[in-house]
């Protein structure tokens, strides 16, 4: 015969309760003094090693990569253990964590296309400054010239509408010199379009992980055509400039700037590692992107390519500018100033598969200044004010 125990049974729930306080199950903002961004399953901010066991298949090759003291892996009974430290992993410089996935991917260490999971698992980890994640993961387009392209991004594509017969060299504005009005810091100039352009297509593309196989692929959201001062939308523009070979996965924006202006580039590969070798070839012979059976595509000069970080405002899809934070996402749907809705706010960030929530003191604007990389969740409205 079993008999219920009261004290046991109490002591038990107080254990597992206890248990619990030790590993949160959201992310955790403290300001210590500079802020700290603490992951899901880690108690302790001065936290400065773990070794975990990543949650990715193996690839074929070694696990060794003898290049860096920041993340060591070890293949063990066909799974994959990492050792991350925090002082060594936050003196790497931009774009390091990336590329370092990269390398791992390429030497076979984990399965193809894994490269970038694996790079997420090491920078949610432990406890780091927000903006050295930002830094480690992003290949900034502005020190390192290209965008890599993932599910978070969106692209704005900006291309001019041509009177039918007018060549597709044409310049897009008239060559007469600009008016030019005002004074002081106030100058206004008016530039008018030459005679065979009509107006602008402004198209928007997502970028969606492939179902079955590693990597991503293009998909048109729709366009608006402004024709002499009248705005049509259509499901897709007329020219789709990523519609790329079936084998293509995975892709990077680059920038090029010569006497002609700026040509934006994109390069793919079937493989993380196919594209970074794609990637210097661009970059060493622009022209050659510009072939038919290139390993890059050259768009056309007057065609402008813009990427987007994609986050969730109030239940909607909102657009923001990469680099972007929590203050700016706010103000980017109308409100202005992000402070009024601290007492309010709610931030969820992209942790593995899933969303977690953000705790934070909101007598402080650390929140606001919080890097974002997309796919973050931000709402301050009850359901009910929606």
């Amino acid at each position: 015969m079993l008999r219920f125990r009261p004290r046991a049974a109490l002591f038990f729930l107080l254990v597992a309760a206890a248990g619990c306080a030790h590993r949160p199950s959201g992310y955790r903002l403290i300001e210590n003094p500079k802020p700290i961004l603490i992951p899901p399953g880690v108690a302790n901010p001065d936290l400065s090693r773990r070794t975990f066991v990543a949650n990715i298949p193996p690839g074929p090759g070694p696990c060794a990569l003898d290049d860096t003291t920041a993340v060591q892996l070890q293949l063990r009974k066909k799974t994959i253990r990492v050792t991350v430290k925090r002082d060594a992993l936050q003196t790497e410089p931009a774009g390091w964590l990336a590329d370092w996935s990269i390398l791992a991917e390429r030497r076979g260490c984990v399965a193809s296309g894994s490269g970038r999971e694996l790079a997420n698992l090491v920078a949610e980890s432990l406890p780091l400054d927000p903006a050295a994640v930002f830094r480690l993961l992003s290949a900034n387009h502005v020190l390192r010239g290209y965008v890599d392209l993932g599910a978070e991004n969106r692209l704005q594509v900006h291309s001019p509408i041509l009177r039918e017969g007018t060549s597709a060299d044409a310049p897009v504005l008239d060559t007469s010199p600009p008016q030019v009005s005002g004074s002081g810091s106030h100058i206004e100039v008016d530039l008018k379009l030459a005679p065979g352009v009509i107006g602008f297509e402004t198209a928007w593309y997502a970028v969606r992980p492939n179902i079955g196989r590693p990597g991503y692929h293009f998909e048109a959201l729709g366009a608006d055509r402004d024709i002499q001062g009248k705005v049509e939308h259509a499901p897709a523009p007329v020219t789709d400039y990523f519609d790329f070979p079936a084998e293509a996965a995975f892709f990077r924006l680059l920038y090029k700037s010569d006497s002609n202006g700026i040509t934006a580039i994109v390069a793919f590969g079937a493989t993380p590692g196919e594209l970074d070798a794609r990637t210097k070839a661009a970059l060493a012979d622009p022209a050659g992107c510009e072939k038919p059976a290139a390993p890059c595509r050259a768009l056309p000069h007057k065609v402008g390519v813009n990427p987007y970080l994609a986050v969730d405002i109030e239940g909607r899809e909102v657009t923001v500018a990469l680099g972007a934070n929590v203050a700016t996402a706010i103000e980017a749907v109308g409100v202005k100033s992000p402070d009024s809705v601290l007492p309010q706010l709610s931030v969820a960030m992209p942790f593995g598969n899933r969303l977690a929530p953000v705790a934070f003191d909101r007598q402080s604007r650390a929140i606001l200044n919080l890097q974002l990389t997309g796919g973050e969740r931000i709402s301050w409205r009850k359901r009910s004010d929606r």
